[in-house]
């Protein structure tokens, strides 16, 4: 079962998705109807969540807010093992740098894979807390976001920013 909650955010709107097994969705969007139907159209049986979401979205939104701020909760990632190595890569990315898909590709030991990374990312479920907004085009230009590119440079900015403060 999937419980999840809308929240505003310093970047429009945030929902938070978790199963049983941990946060499984975090998605980012000026809509919360629409980030809902989005959710549903995966996770049809998705229902709105009690207090035990909220807490996970606050910690999120405090993430979006600070990302050097820890984050320990637990997660349910479903992909490949290749996506679950590039995702794993996102993470490793400190909080005000980016890495292309290429470099993101030669550290998980698939050289070749830029593409198969940037699909990866694609597929991402968990805004912020996989940190695919760091994944950058060879020439340092910004590519594919799946909550737009808009947010993908204000995500980068905000790092930025904390980073230098």
């Amino acid at each position: 079962m999937i419980q999840y909650s809308v929240h505003p955010c310093a970047l429009g709107f945030v929902l938070v998705a978790a199963s049983e097994r941990g946060l499984c969705a975090v998605s980012l969007g000026s809509d919360p109807d629409e980030l809902v139907r989005s959710l549903q159209d995966e996770y049809p049986q998705a229902k709105p969540a009690n207090g035990e979401i909220k807490q996970m979205a606050d910690c999120v939104i405090r993430l979006i807010e600070d990302p050097t701020t820890p984050f320990d909760l637990p997660l349910d990632l479903r992909g490949t093992a290749f996506q679950q190595l590039v995702w794993q890569a996102l993470r490793e990315i400190p909080p005000g740098e980016t890495a292309t898909y290429s470099e993101i590709a030669r550290r998980i030991g698939a050289p070749g894979a830029a593409r198969a990374v940037g699909q990866a990312c694609a597929e991402n479920r968990l805004a912020v807390v996989i940190p695919c907004h760091r994944a950058i085009r060879s020439d340092g230009g910004l590519s594919g976001y799946r909550w737009g590119l808009d947010r993908k440079r204000a995500l980068l900015d905000l790092e930025a920013s904390t980073i230098r403060l």
